[in-house]
């Protein structure tokens, strides 16, 4: 069984995932964090900025990024296989735009899930399926959104990939010792 996921993210994914998470930071920011497309009334932008409505989409984004640490199974070849495109569009989106070239940033000595982990992250997704099932539209846009940056970020050399090597963490050890798999 393959243990570590042999998955590798070019610039042109990165620059998919970060500019997916620019857009709901700036809509939320522009918004104030409530609904519709202005501040609540009488209270300026700043004071109705609300964390929670970030929820949803952060969620989806560790969705996403502890999907493309699975080695393998449906959810690891899922996350592969989005991850393979988000490549071939990111490159050639930024070769085509910008020129330029787009080289591998996938960080080194990535961490993978344990058995306890993926574990964890099967209970992790009945929990956000069922919020699926009674959530809105709104909702609905921001986990699947969400999800695609976090497999485009996943794997990242950068602060992202620290997170999502955090998340594992986190998924690993809650997962290790519920399960009692140590």
């Amino acid at each position: 069984m393959n243990t570590v996921t042999t998955a590798t993210v070019s610039l042109g994914a990165v620059a998919i995932g970060l500019s997916i998470a620019a857009w709901h930071f700036a809509r939320w920011w522009k918004t104030g964090g409530g609904k519709g497309g202005s501040p609540a009334p009488g209270k300026g932008t700043a004071a109705g900025r609300d964390p929670k409505v970030l929820i949803p989409f952060l969620s989806s984004v560790a969705l996403g990024m502890l999907c493309v640490t699975a080695a393998g199974g449906l959810l690891g070849t899922g996350a592969t296989m989005l991850l393979g495109l988000g490549n071939t569009l990111g490159n050639w989106s930024l070769t085509a735009v910008t020129g330029s070239v787009t080289p591998s940033v996938t960080r080194s000595g990535h961490k993978a899930l344990t058995p306890g982990g993926c574990a964890a992250l099967v209970v992790y997704i009945v929990v956000l399926i069922s919020l699926w099932k009674s959530g809105g539209k709104t909702f609905k846009g921001k986990a699947i959104s969400g999800a695609i940056c976090g497999v485009m970020l996943g794997l990242s050399a950068g602060f992202s990939g620290i997170a999502a090597s955090a998340a594992v963490s986190v998924f690993n050890m809650a997962g290790d010792k519920i399960a009692g798999v140590m």
